[in-house]
């Protein structure tokens, strides 16, 4: 058995996932920083974003846990339809309630532009779906670190420091040049570091109550996808050139204070125990079942 020879592995399995994590991201990714962009470059990102399935495959494996069990949770479908809902319609509603808080205090938006196509929606989902943020995190950051970190911390606790880490394992990201990250403003960055841990609470919601590793990855690409249907200002948000950072924190705080209140709703419904009404159906616990 594998999982005899690595003590450490056996004894810290999140600690060996997110460092596993890290180190094929940023060691993958990090050529990028030296080069200019390129298809060569990019192509080097996107298969470095594959750190935490590639990490917890190997982890799993290495333990001697089943690793279908822990790849069964990718296609997970038979969730019930309020999920799919929630999965598809709560992103949207998010976006939905913050322009409207914009409009009513005069923020950058603009609701004369005409509506994206939903040809573009449809490319930005199935890209968030697969590789970015989807298949390539989800199937670690919630399909293997969150069952373990439930069974020691509440499911509340276990997302905060999913939340942190996952925030962290982006660094590279915000100093390759030339990726969106790079171009944040200093409101961008807080905002994103926030909400991507609001994030966390909301994607161990979905799973916890699921089971699904597919209903977060549809949740995390909605998440992506509703960003593109805010109808910002363009010549508000830019002016001369120049960005405007009061803009930006505007619409930055708006959206978090939107996101917070639902985070906040989900635990007080719920409870920060466990986040969810009963047994997380149809999950086995990754360690130990098939040794």
């Amino acid at each position: 058995m594998m999982s005899s020879q690595i003590p450490w592995i056996e004894e810290h399995p999140v600690a060996a996932f997110f460092v596993g994590a890290y180190a094929f991201t940023w060691i993958v990714s990090s050529p990028a920083l030296i080069m200019e962009e390129s298809w060569t470059a990019w192509i080097l990102i996107y298969i470095g974003s594959f750190g935490p399935p590639v990490s917890a495959g190997v982890i799993t494996w290495l333990r001697g846990d089943d690793i279908r069990a822990w790849a069964r949770q990718i296609i997970r479908w038979r969730v019930g339809w309020p999920w799919w809902v929630a999965a598809f319609g709560l992103p949207v509603a998010i976006v939905a309630v913050t322009t409207v808080v914009l409009v009513a205090i005069g923020g950058p938006v603009d609701l004369d532009q005409p509506l994206q196509s939903p040809v573009l929606v449809a490319i930005v989902f199935l890209f968030g779906l697969t590789v970015s943020g989807g298949l390539n995190e989800e199937p670690g950051w919630r399909g293997f670190a969150q069952p373990y970190l439930n069974d020691r911390y509440s499911a509340l606790t276990a997302s905060l420091i999913i939340g942190v880490v996952w925030a962290g394992w982006h660094l590279p990201y915000f100093v390759i040049p030339f990726t969106p990250h790079s171009g944040f403003t200093l409101a961008n960055q807080i905002g994103w570091v926030i909400g991507i841990i609001l994030l966390s609470v909301i994607l161990a919601w979905g799973y916890n109550n699921t089971g699904s590793v597919l209903i977060v990855m549809v949740f995390h690409a909605m998440v992506n996808t509703a960003d593109v249907l805010l109808p910002l200002a363009p010549d508000v948000l830019v002016v001369d050139g120049i960005i405007d950072e009061t803009a930006v924190a505007t619409v930055t705080a708006t959206q978090l204070g939107v996101q917070l209140l639902v985070v906040l709703a989900i635990v007080a419904y719920f409870g920060r125990e466990s986040l969810t009404r009963g047994e997380i159906p149809g999950v086995a616990h990754l360690k130990g079942e098939n040794r």
